[in-house]
């Protein structure tokens, strides 16, 4: 093997390395996104129902109000 033929499988053995290590990132960071964005879309379904389901998160109603003076 000359050197330019061992130089060539160095540098390409090297750059399957840094593109694996590349894309194990981009695939983290990805994985972080969804994420992220799946919480914001499910918060707000989520506080709804709970809103809904639990009785004593339904606010105030007309009685509760104080009664102004004639």
């Amino acid at each position: 093997m000359n050197k330019s033929t061992l130089n060539f499988w160095i540098l390409f053995i090297v750059s399957i390395i840094i593109s694996a290590l590349v894309l194990s990132i981009f695939v983290k960071m990805l994985k972080i996104a969804l994420f992220a964005i799946l919480v914001l879309v499910l918060a707000p379904i989520v506080y709804i129902l709970l809103k809904l389901l639990l009785p004593g998160a339904r606010g105030k109603s007309e009685d509760d109000k104080l009664k102004s003076r004639p």
